[in-house]
């Protein structure tokens, strides 16, 4: 169907729609329709409705008059081949000579190819083009332009008419037709398919969405590791354990020597052995309960929400925004015409994409807060920053307490431990727990070490983030414009109500680790 209001597909440029409907028609599916016998028929397409290849095929919906954006409709109507096609005054904003060269298409479908045309019409005189009555065509255009004529003749002082004459240029002599190497660059077609769709979103939602976590994670790590520095700094316990010490050590002492009074040089003498020794023992227990702290709070907590709730904002209002608006200008309509399906075209490819932009985000905002706390913790005299860096790395890539895995570090390879390679492999596919033959406890333990952590619930929370802007954005087939902004809101206080759930899901999930 042809529909009354203009409606293309804004993401592709002009040539790109008419190949998304030429490769969605079955008889072309059927063919097995190449990459150049698709430049030819859509050039062919394109001309048929008055369009230049060349030149309006590389355009945007956007850039097109309204006329021209009324043809290119056409063209891809044309490009279908559907057995019964409507078409609800397809000739409107049409030139006469345009529109006649459009009735002869349609009618050479409807004669080779035995389509069946549900034709509106207000230009009779058109459809007689369609019809074959050539005849009678030609002397209703030639009165028509006589008509034409003689009103501008009658309404125009012959002293002050002028005539100016339009002559159009060769489509392969437009500027920029032809690249350095003297070959025909063709319009662009990026976007027709769905890893176009899936490589622009990858794109899209990493690096535009890359400066806004930096800069959240690099604040949030400068405020969270400046206040755990300082805290681990202000704490004191040697003048706690000295009496304690004094307290505990006194009757002892007496009981020893037998005096009511402990000598002075006793009491000096233990309180400087047990100051050393705290000495020695808390500066590194400081360091290691900061580093330890900060690798817990940001790998398994605060890192993957963070990035979710920036996210919510970022990827799923832009996604839902882009859908709500699709909705509202009847390009999903225009999808279901063609035979694509309005999700696989969009929440496919922007799913995909999310799933791997998500984990990168958060891997490299968590990365960079670590760094941040490597730089603080020492300027508070908190540790250093080798032993940092190793006791980060210590606390998040723990080893996996699995069968399987300690077998297979125990033996060093497929034929160690004076054991056979099929006992060696049996013991290596062995997937419970070395503290429990339950398989839910190995699936815990794998779900809970920090790094697939942090993996999962990057692509959980990405996955409610979408799937809300999916819904969101899909629920009313009848959406106008004005309606979007509301669908937008809807997603991302959706998306991030849900988000913080599904986080104390997960809080739930890693008290369940041994």
């Amino acid at each position: 169907m042809l529909f009354q209001q203009t409606t293309l597909l804004d993401s592709l440029t002009v040539a790109g729609n008419v190949t998304v409907a030429l490769e969605h028609c079955p008889s072309a599916r059927t063919e097995g329709l190449d990459a150049r016998r698709a430049r030819i028929e859509v050039k062919r397409l394109l001309e048929a409705v008055g369009l230049d290849y060349l030149r309006d095929g590389r355009k945007r919906p956007s850039e097109l008059s309204g006329g021209m954006a009324r043809r290119a409709s056409l063209a891809l109507q044309l490009a279908q081949r559907k057995h019964v096609v409507v078409l609800d005054e397809p000739f409107a904003g049409l030139d006469f000579e345009t529109a006649v060269s459009v009735a002869k298409v349609l009618g050479r479908l409807r004669r080779e190819r035995g389509t069946a045309l549900l034709l509106i019409s207000h230009e009779p005189e058109i459809v007689d083009v369609v019809m074959g009555r050539a005849a009678k065509a030609a002397s209703n255009g030639k009165d028509r332009r006589d008509d034409l004529g003689s009103n501008e003749s009658n309404g125009h002082d012959g002293s002050l008419a002028s005539v100016v004459t339009l002559t159009r240029r060769d489509s392969q002599a437009v500027d920029g037709d032809k690249g350095a190497s003297g070959k025909i660059c063709h319009p662009s077609v990026f976007g027709k398919d769905s890893h176009h769709r899936f490589a622009a979103k990858v794109l899209d939602y990493f690096l535009y969405s890359l400066p806004l976590i930096l800069l959240t994670f690099l604040a949030a790590g400068l405020a969270i590791s400046m206040l755990s520095a300082d805290i681990l700094r202000r704490v004191d316990v040697t003048d706690t354990v000295l009496s304690i010490v004094q307290r505990e050590i006194k009757p002892v002492i007496q009981m020893f020597t037998g005096e009511e009074d402990v000598s002075p040089m006793y009491a000096m003498m233990i309180n400087a052995k047990v100051r050393g020794m705290l000495n020695t023992t808390i500066p590194p227990a400081k360091a290691t309960l900061y580093a330890m702290g900060m690798a817990k709070l940001f790998v398994l907590e605060i890192g993957p929400l963070i990035t979710a709730l920036l996210l919510s904002g970022r990827i799923g209002g832009s996604y839902a925004g882009e859908v709500g608006t699709m909705q509202a200008t009847a390009q999903n309509k225009l999808l279901l015409t063609l035979g694509a399906s309005p999700a696989a075209w969009t929440f496919g490819p922007s799913l995909a994409a999310s799933w791997i932009a998500s984990p990168l985000l958060t891997i490299a905002g968590t990365i960079l807060a670590l760094e941040i706390g490597a730089r603080v913790g020492p300027t508070y005299g908190i540790g250093d920053f080798e032993g940092y860096r190793q006791e980060v790395r210590n606390a998040v890539f723990v080893p996996l307490r699995l069968r399987g895995v300690v077998s297979w570090t125990e033996n060093e390879g497929w034929e160690r431990g004076g054991r056979t390679l099929v006992e060696n492999v049996a013991s290596y596919l062995d997937l419970r727990c070395t503290f429990s033959d339950r398989y839910a406890d190995a699936f815990v333990e794998v779900a809970t070490h920090p790094v697939c952590f942090l993996l999962l619930k990057s692509i959980v929370y990405i996955s409610i983030i979408m799937g809300v802007a999916e819904i969101a954005a899909r629920r009313k087939a009848d959406l106008t414009p004005r309606g979007v902004p509301k669908v937008i809101t809807t997603s991302v206080v959706g998306g991030s109500l849900l988000v913080i759930f599904a986080d104390w899901g997960f809080s739930q999930l890693l008290l369940k680790r041994h």
